[in-house]
């Protein structure tokens, strides 16, 4: 009795979540056809990586395939094959617990996982319309499943003992039933023939290959639904004397070597991407066919039920005709013949960079140059910010807490709980595991970029007339100004940044450095001066430029500073040296930035090979920002375990934004821009904190939505905050944090003047172009701070709900027994394993860049075992986590209120590290 609020204090803990599922019948089938999907998803998977690790860097669909025997040597197969085994026990006793309406539709999760897993782990490339056609395939699943008569029983353990030896006896004197039994044999005849004696070059085998592993698995499925109940009335004699018994199990035997050896067999001769949905599609449709008719569940539909089913099963089957069975792998790392960035001049560059070029490719990059391009237009960004959005960051922070509480208050236990369902699942997949997948794959194309050279792949371009460019700027034309703002930093420190730039092969030649003084920094003038002797001769120029106190409307700080350091390189120097805005870029890096040897290099291959459009349209070179992966583990090995922890979400969040293809990305730190979209849109504003935020969120209203940001895989270090002591260290990174949260202010920024510029741009493509990437990048912008803020307050509610639900013994009541509690339990288990996850994709990072890490040679041994730096790793941070999620969420809530005051704050600069002298 009494209002939900009474009713906390005897809450049990949070962990009854497992004493729910346990008690729930229907909660734990869902659970285990869930397992049993991933297993199924991860078997095959590891079997696929089996292959293509004995192929190495010969994936083109005209290499050969290994043998079987080499892949029955494989350790990757057999665990895989173990896994996959293991999926059939678990989903027969899901079907124990839950009906087959429940277990069916959740397979789809099979199609979720290989999606990812066949991306991540084995670097399948997919096409958009090969993820349309995988989405309409669940979609089509679903809309099957929930046309199906709910009465299809998961197994037959109610039905009396006589009842169902009889229905064994007389299996295909159903009528429905025998019809089906004729079309599957008629079905598997084809099939099979196809399999046997066509080619693979034929474009019916794959469809042929992966609907006999969908009719085999379908009849398995039945076949060991009628062997399992009768095995659970083996005490019964007349169960184990009666030979149907000996015969169901013999079948059912048959089918499931059968199934095996033909799963075994498409998974070797399909990729993943097309063997997994079309096998899904195929049991789908199959399995509930053959259960409408067995069971004359049928008669229990209505005639929309029955038509929306066979049109779902129809559109499902014919999305899989959309998906590409053709092989598009990139190679893993280690198979890549490209071991020396030296290449001599007889190398085969564009074959050894295959793996890079499909990388860059996936981001639509490199693009021909139409022959009359235009010049870049953009709209004016130079209109005051007013004050009407001040107040939203505040607002949707105390929102966001207050909505859940006011629910809960209201008695509206359960819609409480659907809210933090979906704050789960955001959670879940994009503050969880989107950041370590595709953390690991930004592992995996960092590797590939490691050892590219760049100018020798430019070079081979340039003697290939089919690959040589017609129009565009050539590689000697471009020049590089490399800005590095600094105020009162360590002389060693941007000593280190500038000798990382001087390490580039055309340093030379094409980049100039611009040392961004602060005039207001004593000493400033003979710090200059001393990094320019020492540097000028491994720089195409040296120049410092000193940001003067006191300039009207700016604020001090690295935005005001590069805006004035960029005017003078755009007013002063390009002119008096007769350099083209054109073929200009301007690099902003952090004082402590030590960049790739090759970036530089990249870069202006990603430069000149920027084009694209139709005639007359801008050139992509002059709307993209270029941005590296930033890795804050200079002083890894110096960092506290909280700071550490910090630097790993950091780190890991934005090297998965830049590897995931369809990823909304801002930059970060230090990045690239042309010196034509930097003078369009007036330069830096001074007057910004996040500068990096501010300056693409200009430059993308300023376009009307046009602008892309380009990922560059060559990762850049820098320090985290670090003082004399512990105690220092961390409050050095506590200001830090306040600092980064204070880019809660570009929100302010992007949705004041989205209505203006939506207004500016002429034609309906042109603004609803717009209006869709806005409401990515105004979503991205938001739940960044949103959640950090609100994280800390709305994990431990979802926690107390559960509680809740366990101690007032509501775990067979009609509202926990819902997809909706399922999907909570779900996603609480993807997000407890993607901080595990975290660790083990930062350590694979750490291992990526530990030559250029501080200290690494005097290193304890536990760092140079990756397995034991994981699991040091775990001990040592796992109990911050919620210190961390404390105190960032604080910077977040103070961030809010200081926004709605102003847009202008005092640029506070944290400590770094005292290096000694070289």
């Amino acid at each position: 009795g009494g209002p939900a609020p009474r009713r906390l204090l005897d809450a049990a803990g949070p962990l009854d979540i497992w004493w729910i599922i346990y008690e729930n019948g229907w909660l734990l089938g869902g659970v285990l056809a869930v397992l049993s999907a991933t297993l199924a998803s991860v078997g095959l998977v590891l079997q696929k990586k089996a292959q293509y690790r004995l192929m190495g860097d010969n994936l083109h669909p005209s290499d050969p395939k290994p043998s079987r025997r080499q892949i029955l040597g494989s350790g990757f197969f057999w665990l895989g094959f173990v896994l996959y085994l293991s999926y059939s026990p678990i989903n027969m006793l899901a079907l124990k617990y839950a009906p087959e309406t429940t277990v069916l539709p959740l397979s789809a999760c099979v199609v979720v996982l290989n999606f990812f897993l066949a991306f991540t782990v084995l670097y399948e490339r997919f096409t958009r319309m090969d993820i349309t056609a995988s989405v309409v395939c669940i979609f089509g699943a679903v809309v099957m499943n929930t046309a199906m008569s709910q009465t299809i029983p998961g197994n037959l353990e109610d039905f009396p003992v006589n009842e169902v030896l009889d229905i064994s006896r007389h299996l295909f004197q159903n009528g429905g039933f025998a019809a089906y039994g004729v079309a599957w044999l008629a079905l598997f005849a084809m099939c099979l023939y196809v399999v046997a004696f066509v080619s693979m070059q034929s474009v019916v085998r794959p469809f042929a290959l992966t609907f006999l592993v969908g009719l085999l698995r379908a009849m398995f499925h039945f076949m060991s639904k009628v062997l399992v109940t009768l095995l659970a009335r083996a005490q019964h004699p007349e169960v184990l004397g009666d030979p149907i018994t000996a015969r169901v199990l013999l079948a059912t035997a048959v089918l499931f070597l059968s199934t095996l050896w033909a799963t075994c067999e498409g998974v070797q001769q399909l990729p993943c991407r097309f063997f997994v949905p079309a096998v899904f599609v195929a049991i789908q449709v199959l399995t509930a066919t053959q259960d409408l008719l067995f069971f004359r569940a049928w008669e229990a539909m209505t005639q929309k039920d029955i038509v929306a089913f066979v049109v779902a099963s129809a559109i499902s089957v014919v999305s899989v005709c959309f998906i590409s069975t053709e092989q598009r792998v990139i190679a893993s790392p280690g198979a890549s013949g490209l071991n020396t960035p030296l290449l001599s001049p007889r190398t085969d560059a564009v074959r050894l960079h295959q793996s890079v070029l499909a990388i860059i490719d996936e981001y639509r990059i490199r693009l021909p140059t139409a022959p009359d391009s235009g010049p870049l237009e953009t709209i004016d960004m130079r209109s005051p910010v007013s004050n009407r959005w001040r107040l939203f960051p505040i607002f949707s922070c105390c929102f966001l807490v207050a909505f859940p509480v006011v629910l809960w208050c209201s008695g509206k236990v359960f819609s409480t709980f659907a809210f933090m369902t979906l704050f789960s699942l955001y959670q879940a997949w994009k503050m969880g595991m989107h950041i370590v997948m595709f953390g690991y794959v930004g592992t995996k194309k960092m590797a590939h970029f490691h050892n590219a050279d760049f100018h020798a792949l430019y070079k081979a371009e340039m003697k290939d007339p089919k690959l040589k460019l017609r129009t565009g700027p050539k590689w000697e034309e471009v020049r590089h100004f490399v800005v590095l703002p600094n105020y009162k930093e360590d002389y060693e420190v941007l000593r280190l940044a500038v000798r990382s730039v001087a390490a580039s092969g055309i340093a030379k030649r094409q980049i100039c450095l611009v040392l961004a003084m602060e005039a207001r920094e004593e000493g400033a003038q003979e710090k200059a001066a001393s990094l320019i002797r020492e540097f000028e001769n491994d720089f195409l120029m040296c120049h410092a430029t000193f940001h003067p106190v006191g300039l009207p409307g700016e604020v001090p700080g690295k935005s005001a500073n590069t805006r004035w350091a960029a005017e003078e390189v755009l007013q002063k120097i390009m002119p008096e040296r007769g350099l083209s805005a054109a073929t200009t870029i301007f690099t902003v890096g952090d004082a402590d930035s030590e960049f790739h040897p090759e970036y530089f290099a990249a870069l202006t291959y990603y430069f000149v090979h920027a084009g694209g459009g139709s005639s007359g349209a801008v050139p992509l070179r002059y709307l993209t920002i270029w941005q590296p992966p930033i890795v804050h583990f200079k002083n890894y090995l110096s960092q506290p375990a909280v700071v550490r922890l910090a630097s790993f979400l950091t780190s890991m969040h934005e090297l998965a934004n830049l590897a995931d293809p369809n990823s909304t990305r801002v930059p970060y730190s230090t990045y690239s821009v042309s010196a034509v979209l930097a003078a369009s849109v007036n330069g830096w504003d001074p007057d910004w904190i996040s500068e990096d935020w501010h300056m693409c969120l200009k430059c993308f209203l300023a376009t009307g939505g046009r602008l892309a940001i380009s990922p560059i895989f060559l990762p850049i270090l820098n320090y985290a905050p670090e003082g004399d002591t512990w105690y220092q260290t961390i409050v050095a990174r506590w200001i830090q944090a306040k600092r980064h949260a204070l880019g809660f202010s570009e929100l302010v920024y992007l949705t004041d003047h989205s209505p203006r510029i939506f207004r500016s741009i002429e034609g309906k493509t042109g603004r609803t172009t717009f209006s869709w990437r806005l409401a990515f990048l105004w979503f991205k912008l938001l739940m960044i701070h949103l959640f950090m803020a609100v994280f800390v307050i709305i994990a431990p509610l979802n926690g107390v709900i559960i509680a809740y639900f366990a101690s007032h013994q509501l775990t067979s009541a009609l509202t926990i027994n819902s997809w909706t509690f399922l999907a909570n339990c779900v996603f609480q288990g993807v997000g407890l394993m993607a901080v595990f996850g975290l660790f083990i994709v930062s350590v694979a990072v750490y291992e990526a860049v530990k030559p250029r890490i501080d200290g690494t040679a005097m290193a304890p041994f536990w760092y140079r075992i990756p397995l034991l730096h994981v699991v040091t790793s775990m001990a040592e941070c796992v109990w911050y986590i919620p210190m961390f999620f404390f105190f960032a969420g604080f910077a977040e809530w103070i961030a809010a209120v200081k926004v709605a005051k102003t847009h202008k704050f005092d640029y506070a600069v944290a400590l770094k590290p005292k290096l000694p002298a070289a």
